[in-house]
């Protein structure tokens, strides 16, 4: 058996520092593995290739520096690594908003055409769904570690790049995205089934073991394999998916495409069916591409997904709440998440406002959590906002205040209290620093009495970073701020971070 390491190391990779680093591998059972790393010191490990073949060794934690190398050897067979970074390491997970490519940004001529930055790096995971899938496909594009050119760029997650980007500007040393997403999946299928079973989110677990009841799982496969859709190593082969993307589909495009879906059509975006292939079903993605990234060193993780779990929002909480709880215990580490909140969006996806109060309430209950506002960020008849940098700048803002503590105003204003004055009502608003109203009148906000009549207040505006609700209401009023699937929030804070939604009856 020849000596090697997992897919995520490689040349250009970068180590995150002053944490111990992990390498391994395969080999043959018995040899003894030396690594040696070479850089401002040189290190150097040993370890024994065990019985079943998997190797590990662990290097001290190094500080930040670039043009280290890493060598490794059975005595045999010698793998060597160069032009790897010590830095800041990110996991990008979730759905099709972080998987979004560069290649489909709003801004990628801005980018293509700027500064190469050779600190940053990006490395993506190939898309499988099943052990054994990496071998039945050429995935050359995907499985190492890609740079700042022209090329590559175009396979950076665009939220990850502008997040990276943003953090190098600040920190100024390598910094590392590890891209491990998939569109159009629930959370469930990221985490390990066992965290749903003794709560609600074992509906998940319920729901596809109906959906896979009587499944002939010979001829599952076979369908699965025949079906071109299922080979994802080009992401930029499917035409369909790529208009998706960018520019869009129509309003009129979307409608037809969902009624064909709703059918069962597989109308080209559509890859496959329940059973034991299927990238949606509960861990699926956990054991075939997040399992095999860890434990490889990270400082946390930016998220950005939910949509898929519109179905059943009133469960995202706890979901998510568990998520983050399997990964932290995958990596035997407290990593900080920091999250988007759903952007505005507002067709065939009737949920979304329950998905972003869920939201709000992991931010709020679970430790080192962070949130992070795309209320101004959505388009009505696209799930996908073509312009990413406002999403990646606002979590590198989280990260630069919350895990590098820089003293800056990161955080989203947030509802704080109500209170009834004469003449009106005053909203608090927690990081309201300077506060205001891109525009004539503040947008995405109402007045509902509890008989269901619609009130207009006198005038809304902000006054010493307060909202301001001028008029004569009655004794139990509902204010809802940003409730809809589609809204356009224009409240800001001095850093142009929009509002987050909320509702208070006061």
């Amino acid at each position: 058996m020849m000596l090697k390491t997992a897919i995520i190391f490689g040349d250009n990779m970068v180590i995150q520092r002053q944490k111990k680093f992990k390498v391994w591998g395969t080999g043959l059972p018995g040899k003894e593995i030396s690594g040696t790393l070479k850089g401002k010191n040189t290190q150097i490990v040993k370890g024994v290739v065990q019985k079943d073949g998997s190797w590990m060794l662990t290097f001290p934690p190094l500080e930040a520096e670039k043009n280290v190398l890493l060598s490794i050897t059975d005595g045999r067979d010698t793998l060597s690594y160069q032009n790897i970074g010590v830095g800041e390491v990110w996991l990008a997970g979730g759905q099709s908003n972080m998987e979004y490519y560069l290649q489909f940004d709003a801004e990628k001529e801005q980018v293509i055409k700027g500064e190469m930055n050779p600190d940053i790096r990006f490395f993506d995971y190939p898309k499988v769904s099943y052990e054994g899938q990496i071998e039945e496909h050429d995935y050359f594009r995907f499985g190492l570690w890609r740079g700042c050119t022209p090329e590559d760029l175009l396979y950076f997650s665009a939220v990850g790049y502008y997040f990276a980007a943003n953090l190098h500007e600040k920190l100024d040393i390598p910094i590392g995205v590890v891209g491990c997403n998939w569109g159009g999946t629930p959370a469930c299928t990221w985490m390990d089934p066992d965290y749903l079973k003794d709560n609600e989110g074992k509906a998940w677990l319920e729901s596809y073991e109906e959906d896979i009841a009587g499944l002939n799982v010979e001829d599952y496969k076979a369908d699965f394999k025949e079906n071109p859709m299922n080979d994802h190593s080009d992401p930029f082969r499917d035409e369909r998916l790529n208009k998706m993307m960018f520019p869009g589909f129509s309003q009129e495009e979307q409608l037809e495409l969902i009624q064909r879906m709703s059918a069962g059509e597989q109308v080209g975006i559509s890859y496959s069916k329940p059973g034991p292939y299927w990238e949606k079903r509960p861990g699926g993605l956990y054991e075939s591409m997040l399992k095999q990234i860890a434990p490889y060193g990270i400082r946390g993780v930016i998220w950005y997904q939910g949509e898929s779990d519109d179905e059943r929002a009133a469960l995202y909480g706890t979901v998510f709440s568990k998520l983050i709880e399997c990964w932290r215990d995958l990596w035997a580490d407290k990593l900080p998440f920091l999250f988007v909140q759903l952007a505005p969006f507002g067709e065939w996806m009737q949920n979304l406002p329950e998905v972003r109060r869920q939201q709000e309430l992991v931010s709020q209950t679970i430790p080192d959590t962070w949130m992070a506002s795309s209320s101004d960020a959505g388009m009505e008849w696209d799930i996908h906002p073509k312009y990413k940098k406002p999403i990646g700048t606002r979590l590198a803002l989280l990260a630069r205040a919350h895990i590098y503590g820089e003293n800056i105003l990161s955080d989203p204003p947030e509802f704080l209290s109500a209170t009834r004055i004469p003449g009106g009502i005053v909203i608090n608003i927690r990081d309201a620093n300077g506060l205001h109203v891109k525009g004539d009148k503040v947008n995405a906000i109402s007045l509902t009495e509890r008989d269901g009549t619609v009130r207009t207040p006198a005038e809304i505006s902000v006054i010493n970073d307060q909202l301001w609700i001028k008029g004569e209401f009655p004794e139990q009023i509902k204010i809802s701020f940003a409730n809809q699937g589609y809204y356009e929030v224009n409240v800001y804070n001095n850093q142009t971070n929009p509002m987050k939604p909320f509702q208070v009856i006061v």
